[in-house]
């Protein structure tokens, strides 16, 4: 990813560390949410509220449906940003 890219890992990592109560140092691009990082379905809810507030974006729920890993969460909102 491009240097924006990075910035945009850096602030997905910082916003689930904050989500999740887990430190930064845990969470790696390519953790994966459910096996790694044990985030639930109430948990993505809060992520996905928090995304669009800080991005102020709008996450497609098809997109959200995908995620497996934080590196799918940086490109969704990506893309997002993008578009929107």
């Amino acid at each position: 990813m491009q240097a924006d890219g990075v910035e945009v890992e850096h602030q997905v990592i910082k916003l689930l560390s904050d989500c999740l109560s887990l430190d930064c140092c845990d969470i790696e691009i390519s953790s994966r949410l459910v096996e790694d990082l044990y985030v639930d379905s109430m948990s993505v809810i809060e992520i996905v509220l928090l995304i669009n507030e800080v991005y102020e974006i709008e996450l497609p729920s098809e997109g959200v449906a995908a995620w497996r890993t934080v590196q799918d969460i940086c490109l969704l909102i990506a893309r997002s940003r993008i578009e929107f």
